[in-house]
């Protein structure tokens, strides 16, 4: 019985690798099982040629490289290269008047020193650059901008210097332009990481006196804990104390866990930061659970003798489920391991970078990355023609509202903490898509003598949006057709951390000729303690936590050149119109017309949007029409805007005097080269720059070199699920720039993304359809493995600082 149980056993198991065997033969060698009934649901299995298969992207077939090495000779857009970094920063240090201290020096000499702050590119005269670019002049000479800190004159100030040529820099000389001073006061001076060093030893030293205080509140204090209480600096700008020379600053006591803006305490203090002499620097002001004391010392004895409310909160406990961390947490979505849609670029990319100029289909542009502002585009033509000259972020703010003087007097203006700077690690797979270009930048380095690099600053990609950039499907017999193409864009896409926000930052590139700019926020938002008076600023979202309302404010610079730098500024103006019925002279009808509005003038041109009156604006050059006899025009299109509700002129406001309208237009000038400045966060009281006096002189703006000034925004008042950082859907604001009659057709027409379905008869519409792709293949490849993991292994400051010097706030 054994026996025949064996070989029983052993039948059925040569009975089974036989039917696995042809199972497995069967199986390699079906492709696609499919049915006539549509119904039914279709297989698709690997093939016998699967081998043969090559990675997607392996092929070129128009020659697009991609070259990210720095250049010998960097062109008039390019960033500064190490060499030009490396011979500036000795120049500076021997220059006479300058005598720029060496990063050494600084732990001695602190404030009172000359500090060399930052340094950036100077981009050259417009005239001289298309004088090289397009009538074959030489090449303007590179120049470097260079923002000191001079704490060791007396008075200290700040200075700003153009210097060059690079990279054998032969001379300094003070930036000098008419409503712009420089020096400027050291007291309005942006954040340096020196400053913070000393005011937390400040705060150090002096928690002794209040060290009881702040046990038996918060269970915490500065120094000697596990868990310390930590500052967050909040600038109380001269437009509220009306004092230009002097720097005040609040801060404010946060539990030191992910993350920190979202456990606030109840105590902040405000300091007295004036001049360079930081064993000068004092504490002027406390603030305690709802109370305003004019020392320690008074809250000490307050506190002590029970006169005075007193605070209890309970100490957060760092753990994965904590609600303010990133962690995954809760239910699985889905409940087993599914990975999200990718992108595929079967045939290679169809871009080409080098020298940080893009070539994409129709589309050319330099780019480069600004550490006082962030994103720079220059030079940007559709089909060979210039449609853009500069693209660029101006200024960023967000301003706070709340009854605690903490988020009271929180008036952000971004480039005051280098906002560009915040761009230094884009992840593929979270922040950009895998397939994506990552494109580093050689930066200032505040703290050593080499040049820092960031691997990240920059990602490019092309994306199928999901949606049609056109299509129509006609279904007549025999005479039906489909036509339409797939909106296929690059994106070119930096991220901006300042604080607690991140704000994403994408120039899209549609093959319709249309410019796109995204500006998406997300990240922390900035709470403070719950208390019934807070509740009119924001929502509690925690047992502790309100997150106050706030206006997000963007800015940005568009030198458009339509067919020329000789441009007019229009609006089609959309308005009611009684008409009679065409066929009936005695019936009344009404419809709506549009008129034609030429702005003469600067302040003409100022724009603050009503729905009560729509309309179109247009940038055309009066010279240029098409075969029609139309002009040849773009226009701007803005979605996301705001309307800024501070009273002009008043406390902060004037910093931000470019968000009174959501367009405005001015001849273009060299000297007005930003809206706004990198000392906006204290210079309120008399703004260096006051983008008002833009205007003010209220020249023509009719056949000139025009730059458009577009301003976005949103109110933001936070609610639970901005927790624990704020999602960006509903938070994307965009500003377009959309050919209108410059082309006789869509410019897409020649794209091979289209797709043409079609009768192959019509004459006998039963002999079924064929689908036109132009050429395009659709064999298959093998999706590439993302590659983040293997990146990192191999440089981990892609992403995180671990060996690299901290370069940056």
């Amino acid at each position: 019985m054994t026996s025949f149980v064996q070989q029983s056993g052993r039948v059925w198991q040569i009975a089974t690798g036989i039917l696995l065997v042809v199972s497995i033969g069967l199986l390699i060698a079906l492709i696609v099982v499919a049915s006539e009934d549509k119904t039914k649901t279709r297989v698709v299995t690997l093939t016998s040629d699967s081998e043969a298969l090559t990675e997607c992207g392996q092929s070129n077939p128009n020659g697009n490289t991609i070259d990210l090495s720095e250049p010998a000779d960097p062109g008039p857009f390019h960033d500064l290269t190490e060499e030009e970094m490396r011979k500036l920063r000795t120049y500076l240090q021997n220059d006479p008047d300058i005598q720029a201290n060496k990063v050494s020096q600084m732990s001695t000499l602190r404030f009172q020193s000359s500090y060399i702050y930052m340094a950036d590119l100077w981009v050259p005269p417009k005239s001289e650059v298309l004088n090289f670019l397009d009538s074959g002049g030489l090449q303007p000479q590179r120049q470097a901008h260079v923002m000191m800190f001079r704490g060791d004159k007396s008075p200290p100030v700040v200075e700003e210097w153009i210097c060059g040529p690079l990279p054998d820099v032969a001379k300094c000389d003070l930036m000098n332009f008419p409503n712009r001073r420089n020096p400027v006061e050291f007291e309005s001076r942006p954040f340096s990481l020196y400053e913070f060093f000393f005011f937390h030893r400040l705060v150090s030293l002096e928690e002794n006196k209040i060290r009881t205080v702040l046990m038996e509140s918060y269970n915490a204090t500065f120094s000697e804990c596990d868990t310390c209480l930590v500052l967050n600096p909040v600038p109380t700008a001269s437009g509220l104390t009306g004092e230009l020379h002097e720097r005040h600053i609040w801060v404010w006591a946060l539990y030191d866990v992910p993350f920190q803006l979202l456990h606030p305490t109840d105590f902040g203090l405000q300091l007295n930061l004036t001049g360079s002499d930081s064993n000068n620097w004092n504490i002027i002001r406390v603030w305690y659970h709802g109370q305003v004391f004019d020392s320690l010392e008074d809250l000490a004895q307050g506190y002590a003798n029970g006169t005075i409310q007193k605070s209890k909160l309970k100490k957060p406990v760092y753990s994965d489920d904590l609600f303010s961390t990133l962690h995954r947490r809760g239910d699985y979505s889905p409940p087993k391991p599914q990975r999200p849609p990718t992108i595929v670029e079967p045939d290679g990319k169809r871009y080409s970078i080098k020298d940080k100029k893009v070539d994409y289909l129709d589309w050319t542009f330099n780019f480069r990355h600004s550490p006082f502002t962030g994103p720079q585009l220059y030079d940007i033509r559709f089909k060979g023609e210039r449609i853009v000259y500069e693209f660029t972020v101006s200024e960023i703010a967000a301003f706070y509202s709340g009854d605690d003087p903490l988020t009271q007097v929180t008036d952000y203006v971004d480039s005051g903490a280098l906002s560009g700077m915040g761009s230094k690690a884009l992840v593929p797979g979270g922040d950009c898509p895998d397939s994506s270009t990552l494109i580093g930048s050689t930066v200032w380095n505040q703290h050593g003598d080499e040049p820092g690099r960031y691997d990240a600053v920059f990602c490019m990609f092309e994306i199928n949006n999901g949606y049609p950039l056109r299509r129509h499907l006609s279904y007549g017999k025999p005479s039906g057709y489909y036509g339409g193409m797939l909106d296929s864009v690059l994106t070119l896409r930096s991220i901006l951390t300042v604080g607690n926000y991140d704000y994403v930052i994408d120039f899209i590139f549609h093959q319709n000729g249309a410019l796109e700019t995204k500006l998406m926020s997300t990240g922390f938002i900035q709470g403070n303690v719950f208390r019934v008076v807070e509740r009119k600023y924001g929502f509690r979202l925690e047992e502790t936590l309100t997150g106050n309302l706030h206006h997000h404010m963007f800015n940005l610079k568009v030198d458009l050149d339509v067919a020329g730098t000789s441009n007019r500024y229009e609006t089609l103006n959309v308005e009611p119109m009684d008409t009679k019925i065409c066929w009936d002279k005695t019936k009344g009808y009404a419809q709506t017309k549009f008129t034609t509005d030429l702005k003469q003038t600067e302040q003409e041109a100022l724009y603050k949007f009503n729905f009560d009156h729509p309309k179109y604006h247009i940038v055309h050059n009066n010279d240029k029409r098409n075969k029609w006899g139309e002009k040849k025009a773009f226009r701007i299109h803005l979605s996301g805007m705001s309307k800024n509700l501070m009273p002009e002129n008043l406390y902060n406001e004037k910093v931000i005097s470019w968000a009174r309208q959501q367009i405005a237009v001015t001849k273009r000038k060299e000297e007005e080269f930003r809206s706004s400045s990198n000392y906006g966060m204290y210079d309120s009281l008399d703004p260096v720059v006051d983008f008002s006096t833009f205007y003010a002189d209220n020249e023509t703006i009719v056949d000139e070199d025009l730059v458009f000034w577009l301003t976005l925004g949103l109110h933001h008042i936070p609610h639970t699920e901005d927790l624990p950082v704020t999602a960006t859907p509903g938070n994307h604001l965009t500003a377009m720039i959309l050919p209108y009659n410059y082309f006789l057709e869509c410019p897409s027409m020649g794209s091979r993304d289209a797709i043409f379905v079609s009768y192959k008869d019509n004459s006998d519409i039963s002999k079924g359809l064929k689908v036109e792709r132009n050429g395009n293949s659709r064999d298959q490849c093998i999706l590439p493995k993302p590659s983040l993991e293997d990146d990192i292994e191999d440089n981990p400051d892609q992403v995180l600082e671990t060996k690299r010097e901290l370069l940056t706030l």
